[in-house]
C-alpha cells in the first residue's frame, strides 16, 4: 500500500528536524518492501559494462553506491536483459541475468545498495526487440518486419543541434549511432511462448539475487511497447489487432513474473504514457492496460513517456511534462497502488505534486547523474548540482561511449573515489546466508498435505520436514526439471 503508515505529509521525518521539502521523506511502502523516502533513481543505460558479457564491474557498484550513500530511497537497476535472445540484440552493451552465472556479481550489487542504505529494484527486460543491436546486423526479433524511423524533428533540441553538426556521422549506417536500424524480422508463436517462460526463470533469479522488487520493462519503443503499439505491431494472430490482443504479450510477462516469484518481491511496471508517433498507441489505450494490470495485482506503475521514434517526449527540456499522464494513470489504479513519476528535478514542484495526491514517488534519471547526493541536499535544504538538460549524457551513449556529464565531472569515474567503496567489516562473526523468501512451487497446490507441513517449519521436526520435502520432490519433478 501507499499510505506513509498513517503520517501526514506535512510531518517532518520522525527524529529529522528541520527536513526541507517533507513530503519527500515520507516512507512509503511497495507491495512488502518499505522505501525510506519517495526519492527514486530511474533506470537507464550507461554502458559502464564492458563488451556486453553482461557482468558487474566495479564502476558499476561504485556507481550505484554514490547515489544511494547520497540518500536516494529507491534505485532501480538499468535494464538487465532477462533471456539469451534478449542479450544478442543489446543498447550497445547491457547487464546480463538469465543463468546463474549472473548471480555472484548482481548479488554483489544489491549488497552494495543496501550497505549505503538503499533498497534497489531491478528493471528486467524480454528485450529491445526493433531497437536492439546486434554487432553482425542479425535482424533483431519483433513483432513485425518493421524497423523504427529516426526523425531528427523529434529529437530534443539539444540533440538535433548535435546532429546538424555531425550529419556525415549520424546518416552512415555503419556508425554506432546510426540513424537506419537493421530489418527486424517477426518472432514466431513457439518464440514468443518460449522467451516469456524464460522471463520467468530470470524474475525467479532476481530474487536469489537479493533485490527488493522488479520492475517489467515496457516503455521507450522496447519489445513489450512493440506489442502494445498498432505502429510496430501487424500480426494477425492472438498477439495483434485488437488492444486485447497487443496487450496479451505484456499480461504474459506479467503473468509470467508473478507465477514465478508470487508475492516475495514487489513486481512493478514501466510504462510511456504515450507514443506520440502516427498509428502508435496513445494515453487511452495505455490507460487500459494500467487498469487491467492494476486489476491482476501489479505493485506500482512508473511512467515515462515516447519511444527512440519519438526522442523529445522521452527526453523532455522541462520539468513535469508527465505529470498529466501520471496522474490519469492513478485514477485507474487501485487504491494504495503507487504510481512513480520521472523528470521532476525541482524538488518543491515534485513535493507539491506528492501532497496533492496526483503521484505517490519522483524517480530522476539525468539529474541523478549530475547529483548522486540530490536526496541529501534536498533534505538539509542545501544546492544541489542541477542537471542543465544538454543531453551529453544521451549523446555520448549513443556513441557507445560510457556515460559523462558536463556538470558532474565524477560521472563514470566513482571507482576511484574512495567514499563510495564498501568498508570491510569488523565483526567476528556474522550471518552472510540470507533467508529466501518463499515462491510459488509449480505442482505443489495439488499436494496441500505437503504443502501444509512444509510451511510448519516451526513445528514440524526437522526430519519429518526432510521425509516431506523429497516426497515433494518425486511428485513435483522438481528434482530433475531444475533449469539454472
Amino acid at each position: 500500500m501507499a499510505n506513509p503508515k498513517g503520517k501526514s505529509s506535512a510531518d517532518a521525518p520522525h527524529g529529522v528536524p528541520n527536513v526541507h521539502h517533507p513530503e519527500l521523506f515520507q516512507p512509503i511502502e511497495i507491495g512488502n518492501c518499505e522505501i525510506a523516502n519517495r526519492i527514486v533513481m530511474a533506470p537507464m543505460n550507461v554502458l559502464m559494462s564492458s563488451g556486453n558479457t553482461g557482468l558487474v564491474n566495479d564502476q558499476i557498484l561504485a556507481y550505484y553506491a554514490a547515489r544511494a550513500r547520497g540518500g536516494t530511497g529507491l534505485i532501480i537497476s538499468e535494464c538487465v536483459l532477462g533471456t539469451r535472445l534478449a542479450s544478442r540484440f543489446p543498447y550497445t552493451t547491457n547487464l546480463h541475468l538469465f543463468n546463474g552465472t549472473h548471480l555472484s556479481g548482481l548479488e554483489e550489487l544489491s549488497e552494495t545498495v543496501h550497505a549505503f542504505g538503499s533498497k534497489i529494484f531491478i528493471q528486467l527486460s524480454i528485450g529491445f526487440g526493433r531497437q536492439g543491436h546486434n554487432p553482425d546486423h542479425e535482424p533483431p526479433p519483433a513483432p513485425s518486419a518493421i524497423p523504427y524511423v529516426t526523425d531528427p524533428t523529434m529529437l530534443p533540441n539539444v540533440v538535433t543541434k548535435n546532429v546538424a553538426k555531425e550529419v556525415s556521422w549520424f546518416l552512415n549506417p555503419e556508425t554506432p549511432f546510426a540513424s537506419r536500424p537493421d530489418m527486424p524480422r517477426e518472432m514466431t508463436r513457439e518464440e514468443i511462448k518460449s522467451e516469456i517462460a524464460e522471463y520467468g526463470h530470470s524474475c525467479r533469479l532476481a530474487v536469489v539475487a537479493g533485490f527488493d522488487g522488479l520492475e517489467i520493462h515496457a516503455p521507450h519503443g522496447y519489445l513489450e511497447h512493440q506489442f502494445l503499439s498498432p505502429r510496430s505491431n501487424k500480426r494477425t494472430d492472438e498477439y495483434g489487432g485488437s488492444l486485447e490482443n497487443r496487450m496479451r504479450f505484456v499480461l504474459e510477462c506479467y503473468g509470467a513474473a508473478r507465477a514465478a516469484v508470487g508475492n516475495a518481491i514487489p513486481i512493478g511496471i514501466r510504462l510511456s504514457g504515450d507514443e506520440h508517433m502516427p498509428e502508435g498507441i496513445h494515453h487511452d489505450e495505455l490507460k487500459t492496460v494500467v487498469k487491467t494490470l492494476g486489476q491482476r495485482g501489479i505493485d506500482y506503475v512508473h511512467l515515462s513517456d515516447g519511444s527512440y521514434e519519438a526522442l523529445k517526449y522521452f527526453f523532455p527540456e522541462k520539468d513535469g511534462t508527465m505529470l498529466e499522464p501520471a496522474e490519469s494513470f492513478k485514477s485507474v489504479l487501485p487504491e494504495g497502488v503507487p504510481v512513480i513519476c520521472v523528470s521532476i528535478h525541482d524538488p518543491a514542484a515534485s513535493a507539491a505534486a506528492i501532497r496533492e495526491g496526483r503521484i505517490d514517488m519522483v524517480s530522476l534519471g539525468r539529474q541523478m547523474l549530475a547529483e548522486p547526493d540530490y536526496a541529501n541536499k534536498v533534505r538539509a535544504g542545501e544546492k544541489f548540482n542541477k542537471c542543465s538538460r544538454c543531453c551529453d549524457c544521451l549523446l555520448r551513449t549513443a556513441r557507445g561511449l560510457t556515460v559523462r556529464c558536463s556538470t558532474n565531472p565524477n560521472l563514470g569515474r566513482e571507482r576511484f573515489m574512495p567514499e563510495y567503496h564498501r568498508q570491510a567489516r569488523t565483526q567476528q562473526k556474522q550471518r552472510v546466508l540470507r533467508r529466501l523468501p518463499e515462491i510459488p512451487v509449480p505442482g505443489l497446490e495439488d499436494l496441500p498435505e505437503i504443502a501444509a507441513a512444509l510451511r510448519n517449519s516451526g513445528t514440524v521436526p526437522e526430519q519429518e520436514q526432510m521425509v516431506k520435502i523429497a516426497e515433494a520432490l518425486r511428485k513435483t519433478g522438481a528434482a530433475s526439471t531444475s533449469n539454472n
